[in-house]
């Protein structure tokens, strides 16, 4: 349910806007390009876009899930033949090393910007094999649904479109280094090296959360992404969304969400925007639950005090005490 009492969040950059210029560098300035290259490696103009894009995720030995599938099946394409297991394991770190000496890279077996944007491979309708099925497989993840059979048809064509048109792109139907960015931009991990997990729509995320007792709240009563006075949990992570859960069952505090992925907040790797972050409604049982099961860290440069739980010496939730917002902004790793 969402109220219109609630005190206005103080926001930040609109991150969204940042992420469509990055997206558009290398490109006619003032306009989202069309993606009209043909079902092949991507050009020198292509990839100088995809390089500019600067939030790739770092994909690299050890990690599991979509992104590393997406990496195995692209590698296939590309003639270094990988198995799409999703694990991240010795024989796909020496493919990759070999596409990376191949391509006049540093073969450290890492796949960051400069790989992705020799990795990537444009497709579209009439396309056919393993570029193909590592779409599909993270259309799915993004909450578009496709078969992941390979074949490039018209069902796949829409989910591109619905999805291009989504991300504010240019809804052509074809992927090219834009549409690739945005669709693994810091998404598709899994358990073992990317703990924020894979994204969920909004419509999805919510049921998930409203069945654990948990509502959201927004001063324009809306969930348009776009839209910073909204609460939209479009393309939340699925970690973010069983963090929440685990506060509410932990706590047994009343818990609502006051911010989600729209825009208005500060940019980054771990964003609200990238799914990464929450605000939660600050109230004296979630205040006195965090800052008896967390140590207070340091004090950011807006003047909030970060309250930090960490697991073998790494960081996996980060409360910063907005109070200015009546908020939590809850960050999980």
């Amino acid at each position: 349910m969402f109220t219109a009492t609630q005190k206005p969040k103080r926001r930040y950059a609109a991150s969204g806007a940042l992420l469509a210029a990055v997206l558009a560098a290398g490109f006619t300035a003032g306009a989202v390009p069309s993606e009209t290259a043909a079902a092949q490696p991507i050009t020198a103009a292509a990839t100088v876009a995809a390089q500019a894009q600067s939030s790739w995720p770092v994909v690299k030995s050890g990690q599991r899930g979509v992104d590393v599938a997406t990496v195995q099946l692209l590698l296939t394409a590309q003639g270094h033949t990988t198995s799409a297991d999703g694990v991240f394991g010795p024989g796909t770190a020496a493919q990759v090393k070999a596409l990376q000496r191949a391509k006049g890279l540093t073969a450290d077996g890492v796949v960051g910007p400069k790989t992705w944007a020799k990795l990537i491979v444009t497709v579209k309708t009439g396309s056919k094999g393993p570029a193909v099925k590592a779409l599909q497989k993270q259309l799915t993840d993004n909450g578009h649904a496709a078969t992941a059979d390979g074949v490039f048809g018209p069902a796949t064509t829409a989910q591109v479109k619905a999805f291009q048109k989504a991300k504010g792109l240019t809804a052509d139907g074809i992927v090219g280094p834009n549409t690739w960015a945005r669709l693994v931009n810091g998404g598709g991990g899994n358990s073992g090296g990317n703990p924020g997990g894979g994204k969920l729509s909004d419509a999805d995320a919510y049921a998930r959360l409203r069945a654990a007792g948990i509502d959201r709240s927004s001063t324009g009563s809306c969930t348009d992404r776009n839209r910073k006075n909204c609460t939209s949990l479009q393309d939340i992570r699925v970690g973010t969304v069983n963090g929440v859960i685990d506060l509410k069952k932990k706590s047994g505090c009343g818990v609502v969400i006051t911010g989600g992925t729209e825009v208005g907040h500060s940019a980054g790797t771990y964003s609200h925007w990238n799914g990464y972050k929450v605000d939660v409604r600050r109230t004296p049982c979630v205040t006195n639950y965090i800052q008896s099961h967390s140590a207070r860290h340091h004090q950011r440069g807006d003047g909030a005090w970060v309250w930090r739980v960490t697991s073998g010496g790494r960081t996996v939730i980060d409360y910063a005490d907005e109070r200015w917002a009546n908020h939590w902004d809850i960050t999980y790793y």
